[in-house]
């Protein structure tokens, strides 16, 4: 009878040192949104070499069983195992009957939810029993990586424009952004430029959505177009991407004059209330006590209040007295005898509108 006791003892003490000798590392977060991800884990062994083999199988609370990947036997080596890519390959996935089942199987990735993850690692030609262990996580879709500026179809005369982009939301620790960008040759599409020419901008490893024009970087060249992307990663894993959005350098000749410094009234003085003619331009002068920044405004028809200009150009604030020309002569939203509506957010946060009326120096 002791004997017997003795033996149970041994193989019980037996499969939980083999169990215990195996930790899971997997981050849900990233690789858990699709099929694909659920083989980045890796696994460590404390122990010798060991032969098994693996069960992953994905539940959501509500769905039930979403997939299930079985794969082959492979090899346990001392320290820390990545699942080789032969048996990820070879794995057998089935899906579920539910509807995220269903989805999953059709798009390879996973809709939202909260999901369980669990590993089970079966030893091969041994007794002990198998090696569990589950991850948690509510999976929420990320919204789109949408381009900020320059905008899409946009003339700029600008030759090294900043970038922007919407950050990746639900924002993910550790992730990072690339930004491509292209001149796009005659002929071709944006996607075409992105993928076939010799990239003026591949920046990586960015960490906020934001790119000021590198220094060491050539500079745009007037009357050609560029394609530009954003891709959101995280350990060489892609999250999200946005669409790829085309501008245009065009700086449109301009007759240079000297202008009278008497002419640039503050923007305090002009947002009175006083008639202001605009003629092809607004000028204006505001005093900035911090460093350089881009000055805000936007202008809106007194007709159309709800539809926003576009196209406006870019003002730059340098430390100091800053007296600025918004050349307006080149768009065409602006009709001679119209009325319009300037509002220019100060640098300390305040907000100033200027009533114009337009005349178009041409007519």
């Amino acid at each position: 009878m002791m004997k017997k006791y003795l033996l149970f003892l041994f193989l019980a003490l037996s499969g939980y040192a083999a169990s215990a000798q195996l930790n899971i590392s997997f981050i849900p977060e990233t690789y858990g949104r699709n099929v694909n991800g659920l083989f980045f884990c890796r696994i460590t062994n404390s122990g010798g070499k060991l032969n098994v083999s693996m069960t992953i199988t994905v539940t959501e609370r509500k769905g039930g069983i979403v997939c299930r990947a079985v794969l082959p036997e492979f090899s346990l080596f001392p320290g820390t195992n990545p699942i080789p890519t032969t048996a990820a390959h070879s794995a057998g996935i089935r899906f579920g009957d539910s509807q995220l089942g269903q989805i999953s199987g059709r798009t390879g990735s996973f809709p939202e939810g909260d999901y369980e993850y669990c590993y089970e690692i079966t030893f091969q030609h041994s007794d002990n029993p198998p090696f569990e262990q589950c991850f948690s996580y509510t999976l929420a879709p990320f919204a789109e990586l949408n381009l900020v500026d320059p905008y899409n179809k946009e003339k700029i005369c600008d030759k090294r424009p900043t970038l922007s982009w919407q950050p990746l939301i639900p924002v993910m620790a550790g992730a990072r952004y690339q930004l491509v960008l292209a001149e796009i040759k005659a002929g071709q599409s944006p996607t075409e430029a992105l993928n076939y020419n010799l990239p003026i901008l591949n920046q990586t490893n960015l960490t906020a959505p934001v790119l000021v024009f590198p220094p060491v970087a050539r500079e745009l060249q007037p009357e050609k177009k560029y394609a530009w992307q954003v891709t959101a990663f995280k350990d060489q894993t892609i999250l999200n991407r946005s669409e790829i959005w085309e501008f245009n350098v065009h700086c449109p000749d301009t007759l240079q004059k000297k202008v009278d410094s008497a002419s640039f009234r503050f923007i305090e003085d002009l947002a009175q209330g006083n008639r202001y003619l605009a003629l092809g331009s607004v000028r204006f002068a505001v005093v900035n006590p911090y460093v350089k920044q881009e000055l805000h405004y936007k202008i809106r028809a007194l007709d159309q209040p709800d539809k926003k200009i576009k196209h406006l150009p870019k003002l730059l604030l340098v430390n100091g007295r800053n007296e600025l020309v918004v050349e307006l002569s080149g768009n065409s939203a602006f009709k001679n005898g119209k009325f319009y509506v300037m509002d220019v957010t100060l640098p300390d946060g305040t907000v100033k509108s200027l009533r114009f009326e337009y005349e178009d120096p041409n007519e």
